[in-house]
C-alpha cells in the first residue's frame, strides 16, 4: 500500500514539473506577442518590420493557446492522478 503512494507521488512530481515546463512555454509566447507589437509600432513605415512583428504576434498566439490546451490536459491528469491518491489513503 505504502509503495503504490509513492508510486502516485512520483507520478505526481513528473505532473507537476510538465506544468512548469508548459507554463514557461507560455511565457515565451507571451514574449513573442510583445516582441511583434514593439516590432510592428516601432517601425510603422517599414513593411518588412511589420509584416516580421505580426508574424511574432501570431507565432505567440498559436503558443499560448497551445499552452493552454496542454496545461488543461495536465491539469485534468494531476485531478485524476489526486482521486487515485485519495483512494488509497483510505
Amino acid at each position: 500500500m505504502k509503495r503504490n503512494k509513492m508510486v502516485l507521488l512520483e507520478e505526481e512530481q513528473v505532473l507537476l514539473s510538465k506544468e512548469r515546463t508548459i507554463l514557461s512555454f507560455m511565457r515565451t509566447g507571451l514574449a513573442f506577442v510583445t516582441a511583434g507589437i514593439v516590432i510592428a509600432g516601432f517601425f510603422k513605415d517599414f513593411q518588412p518590420a511589420q509584416i516580421t512583428g505580426f508574424i511574432l504576434i501570431a507565432i505567440g498566439f498559436v503558443e499560448v493557446f497551445e499552452s493552454i490546451r496542454r496545461l488543461l490536459e495536465k491539469q485534468e491528469e494531476m485531478n485524476k492522478l489526486r482521486k487515485r491518491l485519495g483512494k488509497d489513503s483510505i
